[in-house]
C-alpha cells in the first residue's frame, strides 16, 4: 500500500494534526519532531527529524514513491524534560521491530527511568541511545517478544510494568514488524488517549488504518475502546482484545508451566 496516504491523506491529515490536533486532551500542537517508518524487503526503514512536519516540503514526494505492507508515521510533542533532538524522535527500530508512543511516563527522569531500565536484559540494555520514555517502554516491549509473547501481550506487559510505579502513565502504543501490528490504548489512571480504526477505507483500501485521530469524516472509522488492544496480522481481519486479558493469558501459561514441571 501507499504510504503517503498515512501522512497526507483525509481532511483532518496527520499534518493537520501537528498544528491542529483534536483530541489532545491538552494543546493543539505536535510540532516538536515526526518520523515515518515502513518495511522494505523485510527491513524496518525510517526517516526522522526533529522539526515540525510542514518544515519538509519534499516529503511528500518522496513518500509518494514508497510502498509497504505495514507503515507507521508520528508527529510528536515532547514530554517535559525529554530532549528535543533527532535521537528522541519515534519511530524507534530494531532488529524488525518498529515502535511509537502516543502518551508519556510522567516523571519519567526522576521515578521511572531507573526501576525500568533496570529489568532490561543487557543485550537490549546495550541498545539505549537515548533518555526518553519512548525508547524504554519500546525495548521492554522487545523483552517480552523475546520470552515469546505476541506483539500484543507485550505491549500490555509494558504497560502493566510502566503503570505499576506511582506515577502516571498514558500509553498509547504501538509494535510492528512489518506483517504483524498491535497498538494499545490504556493508562493508569480515569483518562486514556483516543484510538480509533478503519477496515478497507479509501486511504487503505486493502488494509486496516490505525489512527489517534480519525483522518477524515468517513462513516468507517471505529473506537478502539479504551484498555484494549487491537491487532492486525497481515491481510486479516483487526482483533481487539481487552488488556486484562492479554495479562491473564500470561497468568494461566505460567500457572499450566509450573503444574507441568512439578508434575
Amino acid at each position: 500500500m501507499p504510504v503517503r496516504p498515512i501522512v497526507f491523506g483525509g481532511s483532518h491529515t496527520l499534518v493537520r494534526q501537528s498544528y491542529d490536533a483534536r483530541e489532545m486532551g491538552h494543546g493543539i500542537h505536535n510540532a516538536d519532531g515526526y518520523g515515518v517508518g515502513w518495511y522494505h524487503g523485510g527491513h524496518a526503514v525510517r526517516i526522522r527529524e526533529a522539526r515540525p512536519i510542514w518544515h519538509d516540503p519534499d516529503l511528500e514526494d518522496v513518500l509518494s514513491s514508497v510502498r509497504s505492507s505495514c507503515s507507521l508515521a508520528l508527529v510528536r510533542s515532547a514530554s517535559p524534560g525529554i530532549p528535543l533532538d533527532r535521537g528522541e524522535v519515534a519511530p524507534f527500530v530494531f532488529e524488525r521491530w518498529s515502535f511509537g508512543l502516543n502518551g508519556y511516563v510522567r516523571k519519567f527522569h526522576t521515578h521511572a527511568m531507573r526501576a525500568l531500565r533496570s529489568t532490561l536484559p543487557d543485550e537490549l540494555y546495550t541498545q539505549i541511545r537515548g533518555t526518553s520514555d519512548t525508547e524504554t517502554l519500546f525495548l521492554l516491549a522487545i523483552a517480552e517478544v523475546w520470552k515469546g509473547a505476541s506483539p500484543g501481550t507485550a505491549l500490555a506487559r509494558a504497560a502493566e510494568r510502566a503503570g505499576s510505579l506511582d506515577v502516571r502513565c498514558k500509553l498509547n502504543m504501538i509494535l510492528a514488524d512489518g506483517r504483524n501490528l498491535a497498538v494499545i490504548r490504556t493508562s493508569n489512571f480515569d483518562e486514556t488517549n483516543s484510538l480509533y480504526f478503519a477496515r478497507r477505507h479509501p486511504l487503505a483500501p486493502g488494509g486496516t488504518l490505525i489512527a489517534s485521530e480519525r483522518l477524515d469524516e468517513d462513516g468507517e472509522w471505529q473506537v478502539v475502546p479504551p484498555h484494549s488492544v487491537i491487532e492486525v496480522t497481515g491481510a486479516g481481519e483487526p482483533r481487539i482484545t481487552e488488556v486484562d486479558a492479554l495479562l491473564r493469558e500470561r497468568a494461566l501459561s505460567s500457572v499450566g508451566a509450573g503444574g507441568g514441571g512439578a508434575g
